[in-house]
């Protein structure tokens, strides 16, 4: 065992470590990963148990996407790293999964409620609304929290064989490489599917950001608030894409809803149009260069 992996944290330090989403360079790297794991898994335990059901599917997911955030940081540090990275990654994959039928719905709705105005388009509001609760969602979120107790078990068996902080900004650059690709071929095919692969790999920047800025302040701290406004604006593109599409289909079920769609459209596309000049201006300042340096 090496002495990475043999350092424990004190009580103190894990406690600090449970209320934060990030890796101190003050403590041992392994039982940091493992403390931030432990923290983001009993977060989505303790939102699977809340009354909020479709923000507590939203948060569950949130927090499985910070967790596969966390393990391709220190995936590429040896073979047993990438083995558990493969192992676990599809275990919080397979919980996510399970909840995004539920999730698709909430975000529909609140594309509507958050970026367009709601009051004028009631009768799409009350349509998008009733598909919220469709009776799963309770099951659903009693299957999430079963399955996230196994995985909290398992993080403590989680080793990582000498891996130090220079495997860590491997991880960092590999992840920035591959925001860069995905950014570089949504503007040239201009596809949703592009663009959704986007959104992924920026989030996964983000995130591993906001785990390493107090590690390296002045590179990667600087970057954190605009990778977080990125996100933003590649999240509500998408829902806001995925709210036209549903309409497209369903829009005109009611005569009510139809004597609604144009207007909604023409207001959501106007609002797509925001967001994809914002999208582009934060990634030309974000990933200016095909690969990253810490130096």
């Amino acid at each position: 065992m090496s002495k990475l992996e043999a350092t424990p944290l004190s009580f103190r330090s894990a406690s600090v470590l449970l209320m934060s989403y990030q890796l101190h360079s003050k403590h041992p790297l392994a039982p940091a990963i493992r403390a931030v794991a432990r923290a983001q898994v009993h977060a989505a335990i303790a939102c699977c148990q809340s009354a909020e059901d479709g923000h507590a599917i939203h948060s569950v997911r949130k927090h499985g996407k910070k967790l596969r955030a966390l393990l391709r940081l220190i995936r590429y540090a040896n073979t047993t790293t990438d083995t558990l990275y493969h192992t676990e990654n599809a275990r919080y994959r397979s919980i996510n999964a399970a909840l995004s039928t539920c999730r698709e719905s909430a975000s529909l709705h609140l594309a509507l409620e958050d970026q367009l105005e709601a009051d004028r388009f009631p009768h799409t509001a009350a349509h998008l609304k009733s598909r919220l609760d469709n009776g799963h969602t309770e099951r659903l979120l009693e299957q999430a929290e079963k399955s996230l107790q196994l995985a909290l078990i398992k993080i403590d068996g989680w080793h990582f064989q000498g891996a130090n902080w220079d495997d860590i900004e491997l991880g960092y650059c590999k992840s920035y490489r591959r925001a860069f690709k995905a950014m570089r071929h949504a503007f040239a095919m201009n596809t949703d599917e592009r663009f959704h692969t986007l959104r992924k790999r920026v989030k996964d920047q983000w995130y591993q950001s906001r785990l390493l800025e107090e590690h390296y302040p002045e590179t990667i701290g600087a970057r954190t608030r605009g990778l977080q406004r990125l996100a933003s604006a590649l999240g509500d593109w998408r829902d806001l894409r995925l709210l036209c599409q549903h309409l497209a289909r369903y829009g005109d079920d009611t005569p009510e809803m139809a004597s609604e769609q144009r207007a909604l459209l023409k207001q959501a596309e106007k609002r797509l149009e925001q967001l994809r000049n914002e999208i582009e201006q934060l990634c030309r300042q974000l990933f200016a260069q095909g690969h990253w340096s810490f130096a």
